[in-house]
């Protein structure tokens, strides 16, 4: 069932290296996205035309929506993050280098004049040392540049947003700490990095360089981004979808809405740690970070009853009470996910699923294999399960044993 010499095993199509030097694409590196040469192979399998709709209902930072809009496919996004929702926005934009020149200019005059920022002080942002914090995320400086060019710009033009995504960028440049794995994490010998205001301008004028050559290789198709609990969302969904490209959150305990604290702040779409706690409560429930709904179901398959057994018998080996409930949760929402896109899909439909097994209590998840499970339940008809790559993995002292997962694409038809 799984297929270890699938054509894309090791080609580097399951994770976002090459969206570094890929026009618009590189606009914000993001870490969690895959390959524009995935969703291109899956476009040409499927034959895909102009006249079709792709749908990806974890848009994550638009790698799907971007990569078929500049081929004038129409696309359809959904994200729960607001921060991830709006670049993938944005990096679909269409402005003349002329004006955004103009702009760029102006932002980079007002970010070197510098502005106060109402997150000085706020949290670990910056260093406070009334709360006697030793680690902080942004030097003082750094924050004072980003602030002066921010607080200038207007909300919903195309130039704003563009210089938006420049300033966000360029600041977390410049922080003191890094995205690793699950949290944010201070980067080694950070209070000798020195990070400045002319640290912060040398990376904003970089920032706006790439935008502005890029901004040449026009977007043929505008993609229609929604912000919000994809779960919802795909129920209302009006349009049939041909192809649906996705990759959802990983079962494994990763709270993206914490991981991207920083941007959904620095960029004004989360303004307390209340705004915040409400939006993870609208995440597929892969993660531990809140008291979520019992899951009312329990049987996902073969696949699933063995290994939930096994975990359940050595909760001694968890790193946390509610790992089994949110294992289950998981696989709730997964289900209903394809019950909903099944009703959605035209006829011939296809759909990728990028996805990575798990580990706990030392037992390995076979995440793949139990989502085929629930597809094919549901009336999916599953084409194969193809192996991207073989992730390595820290051992833990709660999975010593294991050190090695496999991430996979299942592919499945209406």
């Amino acid at each position: 069932m799984v297929n270890n010499d699938f054509e894309l095993n090791n080609k580097g199509t399951s994770n976002a290296g090459d969206t570094r030097s890929l026009a618009r694409h590189r606009w914000y590196f993001y870490k969690e996205g895959f390959s524009p040469s995935l969703v291109n192979k899956a476009i040409e399998e499927s034959e895909i035309t102009e006249n079709d709709i792709i749908l990806d209902p974890f848009n994550g930072s638009g790698t799907v929506t971007l990569t078929a809009a500049i081929r004038g496919i129409n696309t359809i996004g959904f994200e729960v993050n607001p921060f991830t929702s709006f670049l993938s926005d944005v990096k679909s934009i269409n402005f003349t280098q002329k004006n955004f020149k103009k702009v760029s200019d102006e932002v980079l005059k007002n970010s070197e004049i510098g502005g106060v920022s109402h997150l000085e002080n706020y949290s670990t942002f910056t260093e406070n040392k009334h709360k006697g914090q030793n680690q902080w995320l942004f030097n003082k400086s750094v924050l004072d540049s980003f602030a002066g060019g921010f607080n200038n710009l207007g909300t919903t033009s195309k130039s704003s947003k563009l210089a938006k995504l420049a300033l966000v960028s360029a600041i977390m440049n410049n922080s003191n700490a890094k995205k690793d794995g699950k949290c944010l994490r201070y980067k080694s010998n950070w209070e000798n990095l020195n990070y400045d205001k002319y640290s912060f301008l040398e990376s904003l004028e970089k920032n706006f360089i790439i935008i502005e050559k890029d901004l040449e290789n026009r977007v043929r198709t505008k993609p229609n981004i929604k912000t919000g609990d994809s779960r919802k969302l795909i129920k209302k969904l009006n349009s049939k979808f041909k192809l649906c490209i996705t990759s959802p959150p990983y079962l494994n305990t990763f709270d993206y809405t914490d991981i991207y604290r920083p941007e959904l702040f620095l960029s004004g779409f989360i303004n307390s740690s209340k705004e915040l706690r409400k939006l993870r409560y609208e995440t597929v429930r892969s993660h531990v970070q809140v008291r979520w709904n019992k899951p009312k179901l329990n049987d996902f398959g073969i696949h699933f009853n063995d290994v939930f057994k096994k975990i359940s018998d050595k909760r001694d080996l968890l790193m946390h009470k509610n790992i089994p409930d949110m294992i289950s949760a998981y696989f709730e929402d997964m289900q209903g996910i394809f019950i909903d896109l099944k009703q959605k899909a035209d006829t011939g439909a296809s759909l990728w699923f990028v996805v990575s097994t798990s580990a706990y209590a030392n037992e390995h998840i076979p995440v793949d294999l139990i989502l085929a499970d629930i597809a094919t339940k549901v009336g999916w008809k599953l084409k194969e399960i193809g192996v991207l790559r073989e992730i390595h993995k820290r051992k833990t002292r709660f999975s010593p044993d294991i050190d090695k997962l496999r991430e996979s694409v299942i592919i499945l038809k209406n």
